[in-house]
């Protein structure tokens, strides 16, 4: 399709922002303010926690907004394929919530579950309440604009906090998640749909030299972090970007110039690695803060140049056809010379890969160089091989959602204790076997196709849902970002925005909206709320606000799979002997629990029952035998029954 036929959907978004259209796409698309507000709450208020207590009051929130707009009567009726991509995703729900039967840690499977139906809420609602693809670039822009406050929010706190080394771990950054490859991924989500704005030239000057802007500033608060999984993930997207939209030739110049000023910054941005000392940390963080800030004023002073100059070139199509050529040959020839400057700089290939497959299967001792990125070893290899090993026994179903965790303490070659496999796919082939997979697949397989039919075609919201979705998914390959709402929420709201269709859909049925509306109310109320509540009511006991007996009675009955009311009891617990009844009915909810059988243990040694107690250490240090705690005070338990 043509450039100018591609740009007659912006030109109507461009309109829908200037007009009094606006008006009635900013009611109609509000309850997806829900999303956007839910997924900074989730990375500034909560850090990016993956604590179920911590995400699912904005998973609440969510789908109240969603059985709102259900019940409402408002709902567009969704694209028959997209339908069946939630199918899939509500089925991998459903699946992570049966595999509790036989998972190790059947609360968190069930965490699993809710976190994945809270996904689906994501993915769902644009598809409901957006009319238009020029309301879904509306509501892509928008998400851009969250994502570029989040990381405007970052640099100025590295540059106005007292503390700020705090923020850091190892010279990375490490706020406002507390992860850092994940703080990445969450930036970058939106360095994607900022440049494909900016590219469109029925946008307003203006919009389009700050979302050159944005791209900048998202793609250098992204460099703090140094996340080498998220120059995996660029890569990848870009070549699908460039690979599949039409519009390259365009798309290429506000890449460009984004890409060549988080390339002149640098020095400033890595600068917290390389630091020695409180002093150097504390300067170098600051001057990190910045320079994004700089990069995102010039990037807006650059983006206006741009957009001028864009104004007053005109390419005919013969024009265009030979840019691409000289574009194409021009990068051809950049390969080549890369490949060859890799041939004449290294003399034996073969060792050269050889070495570096060596440094990825062996955990670094301590790092060195510039920047994390050119750090080759992990524990990635020893996750991965466990991951398998687990497919491998359990191929159809797997070992149960969040299974993975037990598994490692149990099989790892390392005194780690990852929680996730740090691959999705190996993810979910290990805690849900093929069945999950093939689930899996079909969530996010069909939009992904569905945003590149429409990126083939110039769709603005669908160019951005394919950059930004391929960008997480090859990003999700080699790490667990799955895990974290704060980045699934937005991901799965890009996803949507590049299947909704530009044909006009008639709105839900009465007799479809209404029980799906009380439906969604059901699964707020009575799945999602339940664990959260049983949650604060422990919290609540440990802490002394109120009567322990009675919060930690509702506590269990709200949530009667969690294990936590039950260990707060046994913390409570006035005697060794309550300790030990609480504890015990612990152990048999998760009785694959290392660490539950651990505490069960130690209660029983201060009971007296010091048989019964090595019993328990002994299943513990079975469960994770490189737990240096639980295989020392097993230790003195043997030592004092040689004794005695």
């Amino acid at each position: 399709m043509s450039e100018g036929a591609g740009a007659e959907g912006d030109a109507r978004a461009t309109a829908i922002l200037a007009g009094g259209a606006a008006r009635a796409t900013a009611i109609r698309t509000l309850p997806l303010g829900s999303l956007v507000v839910s997924t900074f709450a989730l990375a500034w208020v909560a850090n990016g926690s993956i604590a179920a207590v911590d995400w699912l009051p904005y998973a609440v929130l969510c789908a109240l907004a969603l059985g709102m707009v259900l019940l409402s009567g408002a709902a567009q009726a969704p694209p028959r394929t997209a339908l069946a991509a939630l199918a899939a995703l509500v089925s991998l729900a459903a699946l992570a919530g049966i595999s509790a039967g036989w998972s190790a840690v059947p609360t968190l499977a069930r965490d699993e579950s809710l976190l994945t139906a809270a996904y689906a809420v994501a993915f769902v609602l644009p598809l409901l309440v957006l009319r238009s693809r020029e309301e879904a670039t509306v509501a892509s822009a928008v998400a851009a604009a969250g994502l570029l406050a989040l990381a405007l929010a970052t640099a100025t706190e590295l540059l106005a906090r007292g503390n700020a080394p705090d923020l850091f771990e190892e010279g990375r950054l490490n706020f406002p998640i507390a992860y850092a490859n994940a703080q990445a991924a969450l930036f970058l989500l939106g360095f994607w749909p900022a440049v494909v704005l900016a590219a469109r030239p029925g946008t307003r000057r203006m919009i389009r030299a700050v979302s050159v802007g944005a791209a900048a500033a998202l793609g250098s608060a992204a460099l703090i972090a140094q996340s080498k999984g998220s120059v995996i993930g660029l890569a990848v997207s870009a070549i699908v970007l460039f690979a599949v939209s039409p519009l390259r030739l365009r798309l290429l110049v506000p890449t460009f110039i984004a890409a060549a000023l988080v390339a002149l910054a640098a020095a400033p941005l890595t600068a917290p690695f390389r630091a020695h000392g409180p002093a150097e940390l504390d300067r170098a963080i600051r001057h990190a803060g910045l320079a994004v800030l700089i990069v995102a004023v010039a990037g807006i002073a650059a983006g206006w140049a741009y957009v001028l100059a864009d104004s007053r070139l005109e390419l005919s199509e013969r024009g265009r056809r030979r840019a691409g050529r000289v574009a194409g040959l021009a990068t051809g020839l950049a390969l080549l010379a890369a490949l060859a400057a890799f041939l004449v700089v290294v003399h034996h290939p073969e060792r050269f890969f050889a070495d570096k497959w060596h440094q990825f299967k062996t955990p670094p001792a301590q790092e060195t160089g510039g920047t994390h990125l050119f750090v080759l070893g992990s524990y990635r290899y020893d996750v991965w091989r466990v991951a398998l090993g687990e497919f491998r026994d359990h191929p159809v179903a797997g070992v149960g959602a969040r299974g993975f965790g037990p598994a490692y303490l149990r099989d790892g070659g390392t005194s780690n204790t990852p929680a996730r496999a740090h691959s999705l796919p190996l993810e979910v082939l290990c805690e849900e076997g093929i069945l999950g997979f093939l689930l899996l697949a079909g969530a996010v397989g069909i939009p992904l196709a569905l945003a590149a039919r429409g990126a083939r075609r110039g769709y603005v919201a669908a160019t951005s849902a394919l950059a930004s979705g391929s960008y997480w998914l090859a990003h999700s390959l080699v790490d667990w970002l799955w895990t974290f709402p704060a980045l699934g929420i937005p991901f799965f709201l890009l996803l949507a925005l590049g299947a909704v269709s530009g044909r006009q859909r008639a709105r839900l049925a009465g007799r479809v909206s209404w029980p799906a509306g009380g439906a969604v109310l059901a699964v707020a109320l009575l799945a999602f709320a339940p664990p959260w509540l049983s949650a604060k009511l422990t919290s609540k006991a440990v802490d002394g606000k109120g009567s322990a007996t009675t919060e930690l009675r509702w506590a269990r009955r709200l949530d009667p799979l969690s294990t936590d009311p039950l260990v707060a009891r046994a913390q409570l617990a006035s005697s060794p002997a309550r300790a030990v009844a609480a504890l015990d009915q612990a152990v048999r909810k998760e009785p694959r629990s290392a660490a539950l059988r651990y505490l069960l243990g130690v209660a029983l040694l201060d009971a007296g029952r010091r048989r019964d107690a090595r019993l328990q250490l002994q299943r513990a240090h079975e469960l994770a035998p490189r737990d240096e705690l639980i295989a020392g005070v097993l230790q003195r338990a043997r030592e004092q029954h040689s004794r005695e």
